[in-house]
């Protein structure tokens, strides 16, 4: 929902001007890609570690939160400089494997920490993730794409409940909230899984208006 309601903003305009002075022609969209990998994957890291060396708990848990909010802001600069160059397709799927190699690593890490509470809310979180990223790629294949979206993106997403910002946002609650980490993957699972469920019925109903 944020992710669509901030690509038809005035924000959006003055973010991508701002992105394009700092990285035009300086780095390429796929190498900023893998920049918001590293720096998720050692966030994951920093949250496991947490826990392993409980008298550094605080240092992990800071440098965590920092590193994986860094890492979901590169992953808006890839996008930008890649609208602006003429996007690819090995970049859009590069996009996606970096996206969720990240968030699968973040909740693997979160179990990590308490895996006899968080086992289940973070089975059913990653369940949830895969109805919801196959939902999301079979929609945006059997429905034809508007002239704007394909000059706009190769990899095409329908708006969706629960996109890329909404994942930030839990993310960075479930963290910072570590009392109610269970709590907050079991929300979190449900809100994607609901997520899956209404694409598949929308997508139903535009396949069925698009045979009359």
């Amino acid at each position: 929902m944020l992710d669509h309601w901030l690509t038809h903003s005035k924000f959006k305009e003055s973010y991508e001007k701002l992105v394009q002075r700092l990285f035009r022609n300086k780095i390429s969209p796929n190498h900023l890609t893998i920049i918001g990998l590293i720096l998720g994957l050692t966030s994951a890291a920093s949250i496991f570690l947490s826990d392993v060396f409980s008298l550094l708990f605080i240092v992990f848990y800071i440098i965590s939160t920092i590193l994986m909010a860094l890492s979901f802001l590169f992953d808006t600069f890839d996008g930008v400089i890649a609208r602006m160059r003429e996007p690819t397709k090995f970049g859009g799927i590069l996009d996606i494997f970096c996206d969720r190699t990240v968030e699968v690593s973040i909740i693997i890490a979160f179990v990590s920490t308490d895996p006899i509470s968080l086992l289940y809310p973070g089975l059913f979180s990653l369940g949830g993730m895969v109805l919801c990223i196959s939902m999301f790629l079979l929609s945006s294949i059997e429905l034809n794409k508007s002239p704007e979206e394909e000059k706009a993106k190769i990899i095409s997403y329908r708006k969706g409940f629960m996109e890329r910002s909404e994942t930030l946002i839990f993310f960075l609650l479930t963290n910072i909230i570590y009392i109610c980490r269970s709590l907050l993957l079991w929300v979190f699972a449900i809100l994607v899984l609901l997520t899956a469920f209404i694409h598949l019925i929308q997508t139903f109903k535009d396949l069925n208006s698009e045979k009359r």
